[in-house]
């Protein structure tokens, strides 16, 4: 079964997409750090069974806050076949270079640019 990993900064929707993607119910709010522990669930997507991990936000693999530490454990500690990074439309720049210390550690991403109605 793949591992699909949603990672990026806080308050990027993450957990809203989650939530869509795997019909769950994970909360979500406005604001930074609603979701500070890791959400697993196994879900059919495009007609396969793949585990969906929403993980906490965060601003780089190098931080030392508690949030950032789950997210580095899950990565040191599991295979990710895929991660999508939830981006901000309006902060772009600022996000990408969690994309590029994933694609460092050699892990497929994908883009998932969200708020565009911020942007």
């Amino acid at each position: 079964m793949k591992r699909i990993a949603l990672l990026g900064m806080p308050n990027t929707g993450k957990s809203t997409l989650f939530n869509r993607l795997s019909g769950s119910s994970a909360r979500v709010g406005n604001w930074p750090g609603i979701t500070v522990d890791l959400h697993a669930v196994k879900t059919l997507l495009g007609g396969h069974m793949a585990e969906l991990v929403d993980l906490p936000g965060i601003y780089d693999l190098q931080g030392l806050s508690e949030d950032e530490k789950i997210v580095q454990s899950f990565i040191n500690h599991n295979k990710i076949d895929l991660a999508i990074v939830v981006l901000c439309s309006a902060q772009i720049e600022r996000q990408l270079s969690l994309l590029l210390q994933l694609q460092k550690l050699h892990i497929p991403c994908v883009l998932a640019l969200n708020m565009h109605d911020e942007a």
